[in-house]
């Protein structure tokens, strides 16, 4: 059996859906690997190391023609037309939107797991590309954050004067957030955060964080504000009007995490405004390697769709899309 890996960097992403290590356990659990020529570059992978692991490197059209596909993205639309019945397509199909060309894919009659859909349930912990992806991002976006600001972080004393530390606020305590509030404060920031989950309190405050129920309040003097309140498939929910943006100190850092919790102000020309769903592709080694591990273990996990899977399993019936020409899944 063949196991292919599609070069997402043909569409602007980093991040690769197989390392070299990951590779050598695929040739070790008896596969052949193919590699789409350049896809590890941009995540530091050579194509040298992933020969050097037993993978093979050859050009898409070599790679469509292995019986599982891997890909961080959706396919593209001209590759439809090389899927063969039979064939699997393992991704994240979180950014896939056009519906026509869903149908597309269902009449190839391939198998397509959303890895997106991973459920919450501690056995698919390993398997969550959702929540590794997400623990990269925050820990980028913070570090981006505190790159920019204009002042130090933490308070320091010194012979000349103090430096009192920043202050940020973070709303959005899931994964992304939780590890965005878990570095502005190793790094010396007071943190505040928020997050409309009931467990979010004890959570934030097990990473540093003061937890705060009226964030309004603690926008006001703040250095820094990062928002993550998003889930896949869904449109981010607006939390902070633009008129809430007059309280943040001067040239205050703004990060919109979800690109579309925070409405812009245009009247504070001194603020950094950014908005990046995708910070995790900043750092494609470190993401690169927890997607693979994740995609592995799911694979593993299911023998490889091996005529004993149980596909009534509640963690394939969650990410299993289509097969066999049926719709099973939904995209939304």
């Amino acid at each position: 059996m063949k196991i292919g890996v599609v070069n997402n960097c043909l569409k602007g992403e980093t991040r690769v859906a197989m390392t070299p290590q990951t590779a050598q356990k695929y040739v070790h659990d008896g596969f052949e690997v193919y590699m789409e020529k350049g896809a590890g570059n941009q995540a530091c992978f050579e194509d040298g190391e992933y020969v050097a692991n037993g993978a093979r490197c050859t050009d898409r059209a070599g790679v469509l023609e292995s019986d599982i596909i891997l890909s961080v993205l959706p396919p593209k639309k001209e590759d439809l037309g090389a899927f063969k019945a039979g064939q699997w397509l393992v991704c994240d199909m979180s950014s896939f939107e056009d519906k026509a060309q869903m149908q597309d894919l269902v009449r190839t009659d391939i198998g397509v797991i959303d890895l997106s859909k991973m459920p919450r349930i501690s056995r698919a912990q390993v398997m969550d590309v959702l929540s590794s992806q997400a623990l990269v991002s925050g820990y980028r976006a913070a570090m981006f954050a505190l790159s920019v600001l204009k002042k130090t972080a933490p308070l320091l004393m010194t012979s000349a004067g103090t430096l009192t530390p920043a202050r940020a606020v973070v709303i959005g305590a899931g994964v992304a957030g939780l590890q965005a509030i878990s570095v502005l404060k190793r790094m010396g920031a007071n943190v505040v955060a928020t997050d409309i989950r009931e467990e979010s309190k004890t959570e934030i405050e097990s990473v540093g964080g003061k937890f705060a129920q009226d964030i309004s309040r603690e926008l006001e003097g703040a250095d820094i504000l990062i928002t993550s309140a998003f889930s896949a498939n869904k449109k981010p929910p607006l939390l902070v009007q633009k008129e809430a943006l007059n309280k943040l100190a001067k040239n205050a850092v703004v990060l919109d995490m979800a690109e579309g919790n925070v409405e812009k102000n245009d009247m504070r020309s001194d603020l950094q405004f950014f908005a990046n769903r995708h910070f995790e592709r900043e750092l494609a080694y470190s993401a690169s390697t927890l997607f693979a591990n994740n995609v592995y273990a799911f694979l593993k996990g299911f023998d490889y769709f091996a005529d004993s899977t149980d596909f009534e399993d509640e963690i394939l019936r969650a990410v299993l899309i289509c097969s066999d020409g049926f719709l099973r899944g939904k995209m939304k």
